[in-house]
């Protein structure tokens, strides 16, 4: 199945950018305010150039499967910045060139699971935010962390399950590449920014 390869063939990827976006700090809840916008700043840049190109270059019928209009996360990100005062219009441009997959659903899919594991682990690192000192009255501009609530554990099966259903064979290494590659996207912006 194409997730497990997904899962094994990314993890050097999926450590280096963890090791760049203060997991520890999130984790001992010692992660500081600056840090979050930065963190933010990631994710809003990358979704903010990613999200509807990677939304509308899959076919109409897994795009439904997967009920893309409902998996949307930049508005929560700009409410995100809205809160934290951090205007989209004074952030940097790239300093490398952004990987973007080509329209074929294998590539998509796999530049997908790299956005919708991200926010799989979202609701952890909500919950170490709040238990953070940093963040104890800031819970409003926290919306991209738990963008999908209750629906989290749905939503990544129901992503798990059409993407292993979708994906066939052939198209593996192309999944896999391009995984990768969108990790790479937020690995090197995590350098430029840090």
């Amino acid at each position: 199945m194409i997730a497990n390869l997904l899962r094994t063939q990314t993890a050097e990827c999926h450590a280096t950018l963890e090791s760049l976006m203060f997991v520890n700090e999130i984790m001992n809840n010692s992660l500081s305010i600056d840090d979050y916008k930065k963190l933010l700043t990631i994710n809003y840049i990358i979704h903010q150039k990613l999200e509807n190109k990677l939304a509308n270059m899959l076919d109409a019928d897994l795009a439904d499967k997967l009920d893309m209009k409902n998996r949307l996360k930049l508005s929560a990100l700009e409410k995100d910045l809205n809160y934290w005062k951090i205007d989209s219009l004074t952030l940097p441009g790239l300093d490398f060139e952004l990987f973007i997959p080509e329209k074929n659903n294998a590539e998509v899919l796999g530049a997908l699971y790299v956005l919708e594991g991200a926010t799989l682990g979202g609701n952890v690192i909500k919950k170490h935010i709040l238990a953070n000192p940093n963040f104890g009255a800031h819970k409003e501009g926290l919306n991209y962390y738990g963008v999908y609530g209750e629906e989290l554990s749905t939503k990544w099966k129901t992503f798990v399950s059409v993407l292993n259903e979708s994906v066939v064979e052939a198209d593996y290494e192309r999944c896999i590449k391009s995984a990768n590659e969108t990790f790479n996207n937020l690995i090197k912006l995590s350098k430029q920014l840090s």
